[in-house]
Formats: structure tokens, C-alpha cells, sequence
């Protein structure tokens, strides 16, 4: 059989246990989150309640905030939740779309999907905390990485997981930290119980300065830094189609890692900031003179076109579109707020030679996406007056909501 499809409302832009309480009338179970994606707020407190409309197939197609303490909090939280996915509710053993409210606590950058039934109640706090211990070749990152500690009743950690990351590279060591931590536990009608907890760690680059000081020593190398790895710029919705130029200055240490990303050129300051936050989480092939791996500078260009992203050798003019096919998405994504991010490789004809995502919503997103993508043609880059291939990042956003 034919599976339906729909073409869904799209933009191209330059993204603890759970209470659910179901608003289905005679529903015999309510939703239960299945995946969770933790806001990116960085130390704030209150209390959100977001009302949410869940279809049969577990996808959140629309978000509101129904209750807030804090109105910071308010979009870093829709945004978060737009990404989960949930069991849904059932009726007689048929999978149903229903309404849920889902809380989030905020304690000063941790954070529980829960709140208080009664007063006297409380949620789990830290009361031990051990800082992560970095070796020299991590001392130099500014990055983050998101954990969730599962807590028995007593308020011990039992279980570590990694949520999200700048850079993988310090995962374990936040780990190691955490399940050092011990807790106040969860107290629900006078009884401890077990509990989740969302808790970021955040690396300031205690040596970047240091990385700094010894390229400065380092103009001339064998060999320049290489990027292997690279983030995408997070653009906000009221600049994701302006256009502009930044040149940034990259520090990299001798581990290849970003020490400091300078702003040399900018002619969009909220794009420009957009990409020297992305650089930071770069990682590269250190420079290498008289044989050794050293600390050094690299000069790195992104162009931004109405959506379109570039960060590879600068050009006199980005690609442009010229025929662009909307992803056919199956009925259980059509209403999804979601968004995928993927890297074209365009040769000096136009023609897409390759597709990739680099970063999604939702994984279900991921291939119908990047097959449509594929169908997509360009005006070629141009430089020094000849069409040239290039590489840039498409945002593809789905049923966007103001």
C-alpha cells in the first residue's frame, strides 16, 4: 500500500520524569515523552507550563506557553519542546492526538520536567557538586555539554547521559563530574522518591589566553590549521534571511581546538555573532611547523544570502537558486514544527553533487529532506569573473509559527 504523503508549510531561514495531563475526554492513557531535548538556557530559574497538541504518531504539531514565572524562559522552551517526540495517548488500544501540559522547573541552569503537586513537596537539588577535571588539551575550549542524572530515592546519581555537546571531547569528563554530585532527593507527599535532572556544564577556555600568546609566535607555519569538524551558525528567526559578510580570526590551539574566534569584518553585527559562537565549537588539524603540532591563526570567511550559508573560500557572488523542490513528508509529519539543516556541494554548473544533513529536529525529517534536496539547482558561485564550485548550508523549516 501507498503510504499518504502531504507537502508541508515550508521556510528556508538562515533550533526527569514527565507530567502529561491528557485533555482527550475518554482517553485511556495519556501521552508519556519518548524523546526530550532540554532548553538552552544558560542559569535562570522559574516555572513553564507549555500546553501542547500531540498527534496519533507521537509528534508535537503545535506548542504554547499556557503558565510562566520567568518570560526569558519562554522560547528557549518552545523550541526544546517542538523537538520532542512522545508516546501518544490511546482510546481503546488505538493510538489517539491528544493535549498535554508539560511543566519544566528551572534551579539556576538545571532543570526538571516536573513540577510540585503540593506545597510542601520539592524537587531534587544539588547539594554536592564536583567540578570536571580537564586535561591540557581541553583547556582552551569554550563549549557546553547537557546532561540528565537519574537519582534513586536518596538523591544519589545511578545513571549519566549525554543530552547534548559542543564538543564530544568533554563529555566524559562532565560525566565523571556528575556522578560525583549528590542530591537533595525528590520529595512527593512526604516521601523521597527517585528523580531526573537536567544539568549543563559550561567550559570558559581557562587557557585560551595562554593559545592566544603562543600563535602569536606562529605567523609563518609548514602547514595551516584544516578544519574537520564544523557547526552550522544558529541564526534567529528576525535575521534568518538578511544577507552579510563576517571574517573571523581563528585561534587554534595545538590540540585543534578553538581558542578565540576574533570578529576581523562584519557588515551584519547579529550574523557575525551568530558565527564567531559556531567557530568556538570548531575542531581542526593543528598547524604544524619544524614537524610539531602548534598553536596558530587561520583566517575563516561566512557569507550569508537569505538562508543560504557558506563558510568555505570566499567568492565574489554565493549561488543563488534557481529550481528548488519542497520535501514530500509523510502524514505523520505533515503538521511537525521541525527544522534540517543540510550541506550542498554544487559544481561550476549549478548541479547539486552531493546532499548531507548536519543538524535536524527530528531524525524522521532527515531523508525525505535531503532527497528533495538533492533535486535542487543553483546559479553557480562566481570568482574573479569564473563560475566555480562551491559548498553551502541550506536551513529547510517546517510549519514555522510566529
Amino acid at each position: 500500500m501507498k503510504k499518504a504523503h502531504s507537502t508541508s508549510t515550508l521556510k528556508l531561514i538562515g533550533l526527569f520524569a514527565a507530567i502529561a495531563f491528557p485533555f482527550a475526554a475518554n482517553a485511556a492513557s495519556v501521552p508519556t515523552p519518548k524523546k526530550t531535548v532540554a532548553p538552552k538556557i544558560e542559569d535562570a530559574s522559574g516555572l513553564v507550563r507549555v500546553l501542547v497538541d500531540i498527534n496519533q504518531y507521537g509528534f508535537v504539531t503545535d506548542a504554547a506557553i499556557e503558565e510562566s514565572s520567568n518570560a526569558e524562559l519562554n522560547d528557549a522552551t518552545l523550541a526544546a519542546i517542538r523537538q520532542w517526540t512522545f508516546n501518544p495517548a490511546e482510546e481503546d488500544g488505538i493510538a489517539v492526538s491528544s493535549k498535554a501540559v508539560q511543566p519544566f522547573s528551572f534551579n539556576h541552569g538545571a532543570i526538571v520536567y516536573k513540577e510540585k503537586k503540593l506545597a510542601e513537596d520539592s524537587l531534587p537539588s544539588a547539594k554536592k557538586r564536583v567540578a570536571p577535571t580537564l586535561s591540557n588539551e581541553l583547556r582552551s575550549i569554550t563549549g557546553q555539554v547537557v546532561l540528565q542524572a537519574e537519582l534513586n530515592e536518596e538523591g544519589r546519581v545511578i545513571d549519566v547521559a549525554v543530552k547534548s555537546s559542543t564538543h564530544e571531547e568533554l563529555e566524559s569528563t562532565a560525566s565523571d563530574a556528575l556522578k560525583k554530585w549528590t542530591f537533595k532527593p525528590a520529595i512527593e507527599s512526604g516521601k523521597s522518591i527517585a528523580s531526573s535532572v537536567i544539568i549543563p556544564f559550561h567550559f570558559k577556555g581557562i587557557e585560551a589566553a595562554a593559545a592566544v600568546e603562543l600563535a602569536s609566535h606562529n605567523q609563518n607555519v609548514d602547514k595551516a590549521p584544516k578544519a574537520i569538524r564544523k557547526t552550522i551558525p544558529e541564526l534567529p528567526s528576525s535575521v534568518s534571511d538578511q544577507r552579510g559578510e563576517a571574517k573571523l580570526k581563528l585561534t587554534v590551539d595545538q590540540h585543534g581546538f578553538v581558542a578565540a574566534a576574533d570578529i576581523l569584518e562584519s557588515s551584519n553585527p547579529a550574523l557575525s555573532a551568530a558565527a564567531q559562537e559556531a567557530a568556538l565549537e570548531w575542531k581542526f588539524k593543528p598547524a604544524i611547523k619544524n614537524g610539531e603540532a602548534v598553536a596558530a591563526t587561520v583566517i575563516q570567511p561566512f557569507s550569508f544570502n537569505g538562508g543560504l550559508i557558506t563558510d568555505e573560500v570566499p567568492v565574489d557572488s554565493m549561488p543563488s537558486i534557481k529550481r528548488s523542490v519542497q520535501p514530500e513528508l509523510p502524514a505523520a509529519l505533515a503538521q511537525v514544527q521541525g527544522f534540517v539543516k543540510v550541506r550542498l556541494e554544487i559544481d561550476a554548473h549549478g548541479n547539486v553533487q552531493s546532499a548531507s544533513c548536519t543538524k535536524s529536529s527530528h531524525d524522521e525529517l532527515v531523508a525525505p529532506t535531503v532527497e528533495a534536496a538533492k533535486s535542487w539547482s543553483f546559479k553557480p558561485a562566481t570568482r574573479a569573473g569564473e563560475k566555480v564550485p562551491s559548498s553551502v548550508v541550506v536551513p529547510f523549516v517546517f510549519n514555522e509559527r510566529s
